[in-house]
């Protein structure tokens, strides 16, 4: 098709130096305040930063906030000098762009509106959405550049994944108490002297550990749905509709059943409307979290035997060797099971609710990107402090196509957590890097 002139193409998206002083001004404030703005208002603020001109959406999206919000300079601490200033309201304003923002985008949307009216034939309204997509392709494919808005966006992923941490770990935490808590009235009832008791305790394990895989089931792909959406608000965040600015995060514990249904990303229970389905539909998710479950179940089964019978064994020669016999010795042996299995609880909860919690997350963002249509490319980041382990240190920044695989340590993996093509435990055990998903540009034939 001819090249043609499309609507917006004589109007200047340039953001004005106005908007990102205040821009600027807002996050020193919430840096030195802790406190002003949501993470939206946030985002916002970063994108007037690192971009020198903005999407046309991306302006009409900015000025929706400033009527909403005219009533903030009525408040105590609006102006210098007043008790409170900068109050919570003057800080998000700022994050907007302030007054320059909100004149700059008003007048731009007073614009682009007027040139809608004047788009009436299909054609016209074909060329428009091309047009606007390929100046969107164009700024997005720069967005997430600098290293400030990497360390950002990986603070962002791990503010949410360490509240899922702390839910796996409870779930975690009690499905081992329970577990103990029937070891413990087995041996009550057989002496754990007997020669060969080890084998009924380990028919009691492989029983429980595989009915949790439906106490696990709904959690984790609650999981997944949180990190799918907080994908899509970060690759798409012009096509999602509804958006309440003023909802508060999640807190970082609450009922399980509220887990299930609502997660802990703070867009998810409102009237936001995401362009992807949740997580409980989708084939692909619930086929991963069917065979993740039916993998390490197993493999926790096959763990907890060995710990069993290492504090069997440990037990009874402890209590033979300080004369023990009889009942002596069996409440012995029992005292050292209960022990051990109690010590270990909490750490061992903890390393798998990580390792899990990490693997869920990442596919989760991965069908976020997929289900987009998005052309992406895909960066492995670290958290970029003493604790990164070299393999992960050597592959930081590492940026290849979504369909292709990272090396680390001489194994492929599609991101951080991934074991499916062999990566080791000392690659995925407790690993807390990240995935940033680059938006490309969209070379489409007109």
């Amino acid at each position: 098709m001819e090249n043609f002139k499309g609507p917006y193409d004589d109007l200047d998206f340039t953001i004005p130096k106005g908007a990102k002083e205040e821009a600027r001004r807002g996050l020193d404030w919430v840096k030195e305040y802790g406190r002003g703005g949501t993470s939206v208002g946030r985002n916002s603020a970063r994108y007037i930063l690192n971009n020198t001109t903005a999407g046309a959406e991306k302006v009409r999206h900015i000025a929706k906030y400033f009527p909403r919000h005219e009533s903030d300079k009525a408040g105590q601490g609006w102006s210098p000098g007043e008790d409170g200033y900068p109050s919570n309201g003057r800080i998000a304003w700022a994050l907007w762009g302030g007054n320059a923002g909100r004149s700059w985008s008003q007048k731009l949307v007073r614009a682009m509106n007027a040139r809608d009216e004047k788009v009436s034939s299909a054609l016209e309204l074909i060329k428009r959405r091309n047009a606007i997509l390929d100046l969107n392709d164009e700024i997005f494919a720069g967005e997430f550049e600098s290293e400030e808005t990497k360390t950002i966006l990986w603070k962002q992923y791990d503010a949410l994944l360490s509240k899922w941490d702390y839910q796996l770990t409870l779930e975690y935490f009690q499905l081992f108490k329970n577990l103990e808590r029937e070891i413990n009235t087995y041996f009550k009832n057989n002496p754990p002297t007997i020669i060969g008791i080890g084998a009924g305790a380990s028919l009691i394990i492989d029983k429980i550990t595989a009915d949790w895989k439906a106490d696990l089931y709904e959690m984790y792909l609650s999981l997944m749905t949180d990190f799918a959406y907080a994908q899509i608000e970060t690759l798409l965040p012009e096509q999602i509709k509804n958006r309440d600015e003023d909802i508060i995060a999640g807190r970082q514990r609450k009922p399980r059943m509220e887990v299930i249904t609502g997660g802990f990303f703070r867009l998810r229970n409102s009237n936001t409307v995401f362009p992807i389905e949740p997580m409980t539909r989708n084939k692909e998710a619930i086929e991963f979290v069917t065979n993740r479950l039916d993998t390490i179940m197993p493999e926790l089964a096959k763990t907890t035997k060995k710990r069993l019978n290492v504090a069997l064994r440990v037990g009874f020669d402890k209590g033979s060797e300080l004369g023990l016999i009889g009942q002596d010795l069996a409440d012995y042996v029992q005292s050292e099971v209960s022990n051990r299995f109690g010590l270990q609880r909490l750490g061992r909860s903890n390393t798998i609710a990580r390792t899990e919690a990490q693997v869920l997350a990442q596919f989760g963002k991965e069908q976020a990107v997929k289900r987009s249509g998005v052309p992406v490319e895909k960066q492995w980041i670290t958290r970029r402090d003493n604790l990164v382990r070299d393999p992960h240190r050597a592959v930081d920044n590492a940026r290849v196509n979504y369909e292709q695989l990272f090396t680390v340590g001489g194994y492929k993996m599609k991101y951080p957590g991934d074991s499916s093509f062999g990566a080791p435990a000392n690659l995925v055990v407790n690993c807390r890097c990240d995935t940033i998903y680059h938006r490309k540009r969209n070379r489409r034939r007109r």
